[in-house]
């Protein structure tokens, strides 16, 4: 079909509705990296940016089920009994 990634990159773009972007097909990869659980000192190297706050402030916001998996994380949390 295509015989590089740059001629499906030009393809989906040309027949997106809207017009898709360069920029859309890489939100769209570090924000799949981040919520797949790759560590953001990774997607940054790959992203290219000097800093992870840069990294952690464009591509993370709230995924869909992050209410559920807070409160699974702190229903799993236990302090060790007094006594």
């Amino acid at each position: 079909m295509f015989k590089t990634k740059a001629q499906a990159v030009k393809a989906v773009s040309r027949h997106a509705e809207g017009g898709l972007r360069f920029h859309d097909l890489r939100h769209s990869y570090a924000s799949w990296l981040i919520t797949s659980g790759v560590p953001v000192p990774d997607v940054q190297r790959v992203m290219g940016h000097e800093r992870p706050t840069t990294t952690l402030m464009i591509y993370t916001h709230v995924q869909g089920g992050s209410q559920e998996r807070v409160l699974g994380a702190l229903a799993a949390f236990s302090l060790p009994a007094e006594g």
